[in-house]
């Protein structure tokens, strides 16, 4: 155990054998530390905060702290980090309000400095985000997605699994997944080829995307709830042609966004 004698520790945690905290660093009672933790100067962990084994809070991090929304009324919710995950200085994680009760971050991401991570936001397995990039509340961001720096997210946005968000955007649409999300006003900047590797999809997961995408600009039937039933067809497809796992990811993105989708341009006539 390396805890300095200036770190403030709540005396009725649990503590792990082997955790680690830095100078003028506070941990709050109600706050739960798996083994592996490191915990840096002048961190703040409050109330409600569950730290998986081996998360890494660099300088300045604040986990926890109550959610910048003006219908909180102080209810008791939590925010979680999943193992492995490394959030880098100076990045805040507010926990969750009654809508949801909980802010989560998966296991294994890499959060780099100054990132703001609102109440609610649910944020996948292996995510990186990039250097100060702010989300407002309730967004979603699939597992192996990658957010570059400086960009904002709105209130309620679902990024999809694998996709990659361009810098200094203001994101303000749903993504799909293994697309890119670039330009100014934000605008589909087609398949993520790398982001369908990092997954570990089979040959031919391309393709059927693509085409799956493609078609459903030709459609142009883009609104509210028809959005699923509009893709059904394929989707079912691609489950007979060997990729279920990829087909359910899309159906369960589709079913749980909440804004409008980024699409390709509509195609020619």
């Amino acid at each position: 155990m390396a805890i300095h004698p200036t770190a403030i520790i709540d005396p009725s945690l649990e503590i792990p054998p082997d955790l680690e905290v830095g100078p003028y660093a506070v941990i709050d009672k109600g706050v739960s530390l798996a083994s592996g933790v490191s915990i840096g100067p002048f961190c703040h962990v409050y109330a409600g905060t569950r730290l998986e084994s081996k998360v890494r809070l660099d300088d300045g991090v604040v986990v926890g702290n109550t959610p910048q929304d003006l219908k909180y009324r102080g209810e008791p919710s939590e925010a979680w980090v999943g193992a492995g995950t490394v959030l880098r200085e100076y990045v805040t994680v507010n926990r969750g309000t009654a809508a949801s009760g909980l802010t989560r971050i998966g296991t294994d991401c890499l959060i780099m400095a100054y990132s703001h991570v609102a109440h609610d936001c649910k944020i996948g397995d292996g995510v990186i985000i990039a250097n100060g990039v702010q989300m407002g509340g309730h967004v979603r961001i699939g597992d192996k997605a990658v957010i570059s720096g400086m960009t904002g997210i709105h209130q309620f946005t679902s990024i999809g699994a694998g996709a990659f968000i361009g810098g200094g955007l203001r994101v303000d649409k749903d993504v799909l997944p293994y697309t890119k999300a670039l330009g100014e006003p934000l605008r589909y900047g087609g398949l993520n080829e790398m982001g369908l590797a990092r997954a570990g999809w089979p040959i031919g997961a391309g393709a059927w995307l693509r085409s799956l995408y493609r078609g459903r600009d030709r459609e142009r039937t883009l609104a509210g709830a028809s959005d699923l039933a509009g893709w059904e067809k394929r989707i079912a497809d691609g489950e007979l042609e060997g990729l279920g796992g990829l087909a359910r990811e899309l159906r369960d993105f589709l079913a749980t966004r909440r804004r409008g989708l980024l699409l390709r341009e509509p195609m020619p006539e």
